[in-house]
């Protein structure tokens, strides 16, 4: 799929399930996401009061980020003006004033070089058309010491659950979203995107040759999450 073609698909889906995203993904990841953000906000907190969160959709991590601490200074971007819509309610019901959302390309942040001292995306890498150039951004945004957070879904290492993985993601999720969302075409995206986005070593190396260093990961699930990290 060509790089453009593949952004117009991913904003038409995320444009369609923005209503139903949230209870989908307890639903994907048994819940569990809720405790990786929870976990992932706490460490980027004591990194840093001035956040971006990228490709941040109805801005559960965002929100989460700017409850750590009220001094936080929490960024919201997002190309899905529908997602960005549930964010902007989110944060209104929360009552919360440390929160900016703004609307934007993650391959062309609309910030200055240094600002932020963590930039963080979650389940997004995968759905962008040029990861490179995503971590190359949030590289570039963040002042020199500063980390980059990367959660995102991924295949199981092992050879015996992957089968088990494959099936779930494949046939009987995108099913299940169906009867409950009435999408199911979209859903079969959302595992496309994963069966096609990097191993957890190859991301890793990416992060590398986009200039970060201390570069690490770890797995949640048998490895169907991990979390990658990396310092300027």
């Amino acid at each position: 799929m060509m790089k453009d073609d593949k952004e117009e698909k991913v904003q038409g889906v995320f444009q369609r399930i923005s209503g139903n995203y949230d209870i989908m993904n307890d639903i994907i990841s048994i819940g569990l996401h809720r405790g990786w953000k929870d976990s992932l906000a706490d460490e980027i907190s004591q990194r840093g009061k001035c956040i971006l969160d990228v490709c941040c959709g109805t801005g559960d991590l965002t929100v989460m980020l700017s409850k750590k601490d009220s001094s936080n200074e929490v960024t919201g971007l997002d190309f899905s003006q529908n997602m960005l819509s549930v964010a902007k309610e989110r944060v209104s019901k929360n009552e919360i004033k440390n929160v900016e959302l703004i609307q934007g390309n993650a391959m062309d942040l609309p910030f200055e070089d240094n600002r932020f001292d963590c930039a963080v995306i979650s389940f997004g890498l995968r759905n962008v058309a040029d990861y490179s150039k995503v971590i190359s951004e949030m590289t570039r945004v963040i002042k020199k010491g500063g980390w980059v957070y990367c959660l995102e879904a991924s295949y199981p290492d092992s050879k015996y659950i992957k089968p088990f993985f494959r099936l779930y993601f494949r046939y009987i999720m995108p099913r299940l979203a169906g009867l409950i969302t009435g999408k199911q075409k979209e859903y079969e995206w959302l595992n496309e995107s994963t069966e096609l986005f990097l191993k957890k070593d190859e991301l890793a190396d990416l992060f590398k040759e986009c200039g970060l260093a201390n570069v690490s990961y770890k797995t949640y699930l048998l490895g169907s999450a991990a979390l990658h990290k990396g310092q300027k």
